[in-house]
């Protein structure tokens, strides 16, 4: 399995490109799914522009239904613009947020094999122009973690460890594990340093653009090639 961020310049003009035109904003897309006829649902955080926003998106008729979920936040189900269910199409699977800016697009993805991979920008290239941003072998979290460090780990999180209150300790759960307090505890900060690394290496699923997105966004491109796939 691989990590794949693609950055396309859509060739169509929707009601995502026109909202965000209208008032040079960006929006990270969260919870992006494909549903039936060829829709997407999707919650965004529009911001202080809530109220525009939300009559912008009921006055098109790209959206089908707009819900307000929070005081920032709009879930809209609109017809999909392509990408996504070519994405979907090729065994694609979306991860974190996608970043919105005018007819610019950056999606985080999960790619089963390279070959998918090259097909998705081979289908999405008919309808944008594709970059393709970075390209790293995935690894689930369980992967990085040794058999005992899981095991402690998913004890502490299913027994209410890292809740607060704590519902638990630390001494109390390595004595349901049968090994001494202090193991307990150093296979635990063992797996935590390695899911945390893992977390901060990847900065392209934040909420803040990395330079090479925020390029992007700003205009700059160059389209991915999949023989280099």
């Amino acid at each position: 399995m691989y990590r794949a961020k693609i950055y396309l310049k859509l060739d169509t003009n929707c009601i995502l490109s026109q909202v965000t035109n209208k008032w040079s904003i960006s929006f990270a897309v969260n919870s992006e799914e494909l549903i039936d006829d060829g829709k997407v649902r999707f919650v965004l955080d529009a911001g202080d522009r809530i109220e525009e926003i939300e009559a912008a998106f009921e006055a098109s008729d790209e959206v089908t239904a707009l819900d307000r979920v929070e005081e920032s936040r709009l879930a809209v189900t609109k017809h999909a613009c392509g990408a996504l269910p070519i994405i979907r199409e090729n065994h694609g699977m979306l991860e974190g947020r996608d970043q919105v800016s005018g007819d610019r697009r950056v999606f985080d993805m999960v790619v089963y094999r390279r070959q998918d991979l090259r097909n998705i920008i081979e289908e999405l290239a008919s309808i944008s122009t594709v970059k393709l941003g970075r390209l790293t072998p995935y690894l689930e979290p369980e992967s990085m973690l040794s058999e005992r460090q899981s095991e402690v780990i998913s004890t502490a999180l299913r027994r209410g460890y890292y809740e607060w209150p704590r519902k638990t300790d630390a001494e109390t759960l390595a004595g349901e594990l049968g090994i001494a307090h202090s193991t307990f505890l150093e296979h635990l900060r063992k797996a935590e340093r390695a899911l945390l690394s893992d977390a901060l290496s990847r900065g392209g699923r934040t909420e803040v653009p990395g330079p090479d997105e925020a390029e992007f966004m700003l205009g700059g491109e160059r389209a991915a090639d999949p023989s280099d796939i």
